[in-house]
């Protein structure tokens, strides 16, 4: 709920300042995503604090991978510089680079919601003259002075303090003005997905490759099986979620309830239902439809190359699940025929992806260094 609750508050922040509607929409999207960087534990806690002193590199890591979304580009920056203080104007630049205004209001909105956070079993009504004392308090050190005058003004409505006392994220969506334009190509949500299949793979027991390796696996056999052009990208986008529930750590190996989440959103029954199936008997999933077949012989093909079978290894591994009912023989037939080309696509993922790993790696390690220098 953090993420939503700070994309709430930036949101009222940026048409209190009188942000244009397309910087609106830009600063919403950018504040739900502003901590996706934190790709491990000590990294998404290390910045709870309300005194931040951004000992942490998820900030830039964040913006890193946005850039690497065409999409979410023009956001990478916004999420880059978000723990920047204004430190009465010196954190109008960082390096000779301008940080962007939407990067003070999103700080501004994590820095009120973290704070918030630690009275959320408080009445804040009863707390709020003291709650916005506290946050003015910040002014011209943490915040620019613009945006604590916009802060100050929303904090005099009730319905705002109405709304951020409520754990139903549902309450905060219900606020927020429709936002135009807020549909996407298949190939666009396609690109998010791979990023979110990076993310999983952070926190998931699997390889640190697994998601995109299933996705891609799974695209390619859905595109040599026949199936229509949406149909394949809605089976690589399957394979990029099917461990989604690794995300949950209250209880990672029963995602059902986020795929009953997700299933509503336009594009996505059928993706949720293929992956549903993947828990169910097998006795369930031969009934199914082919993509979500080709689902399940795409992960276990992912973990039998992350096993360093050899083609022929695969082969065998497959030829068991034909005789254990687990696949049928037609899926067989296909996987054998394309053998090589799973085992090339597999190599060049992982490939790929460890290379971005590495160079995240690489960059902790000297923001690590230069802050103990």
């Amino acid at each position: 709920m953090h993420h939503v609750r700070t994309a709430f508050i930036a949101w009222h922040l940026a048409k209190e300042a009188s942000f244009s509607p397309a910087s609106c929409r830009q600063t919403l999207l950018a504040a739900l995503l502003h901590d996706i960087g934190g790709l491990n534990e000590q990294s998404r806690l290390a910045p709870l604090s309300y005194y931040d002193n951004d000992h942490n590199n998820h900030a830039l890591i964040g913006g890193l991978l946005l850039a690497h979304i065409p999409l979410f580009k023009p956001l990478s920056d916004f999420v880059r510089y978000h723990h920047t203080c204004w430190d009465y104007g010196t954190g109008s630049v960082i390096d000779g680079e301008q940080v962007p205004e939407e990067s003070h209001i999103i700080y501004l909105a994590d820095r009120i919601d973290v704070l918030l956070a630690q009275y959320r079993h408080q009445d804040l009504f009863a707390l709020r003259d003291m709650l916005t004392k506290k946050i003015q308090e910040g002014v011209n050190v943490l915040y620019k002075p613009e945006f604590i005058q916009a802060f100050t003004k929303i904090a005099a409505r009730d319905g705002f303090w109405s709304v951020i006392q409520s754990s139903n994220y549902l309450d905060y969506i219900r606020e927020i003005s429709r936002i135009h334009n807020n549909t996407i190509s298949l190939h666009n949500f396609r690109d998010i997905m791979n990023l979110l299949a990076f993310i999983i793979d952070q926190f998931s027991a699997d390889d640190d490759c697994h998601s995109l390796a299933v996705g891609r696996l799974a695209g390619y056999l859905a595109k040599e099986s026949g199936i229509t052009p949406t149909q394949c990208l809605k089976t690589e986008i399957a394979g990029f979620l099917h461990n989604i529930g690794s995300l949950d750590r209250s209880s990672p190996h029963s995602p059902r309830h986020i795929w009953e989440i997700l299933q509503p959103i336009e594009g996505m029954s059928d993706i949720a239902e293929w992956c549903m199936l993947q828990s169910s008997s097998k006795e369930e999933r031969a009934s199914g439809p082919a993509e979500q077949e080709i689902l399940y012989v795409s992960h276990r093909t992912a973990l039998a190359l992350e096993k360093k079978l050899s083609t022929h290894g695969l082969i065998a591994d497959l030829k068991l699940a034909v005789r254990q009912n687990e696949i049928s023989p037609a899926i067989f037939h296909l996987t054998n025929d394309h053998a090589a080309m799973l085992m090339q696509i597999y190599q060049v993922t992982t490939r790929e992806r460890r290379a971005l790993v590495q160079h995240i790696d690489k960059l902790n390690h000297a923001l690590n260094r230069e802050k103990h220098e």
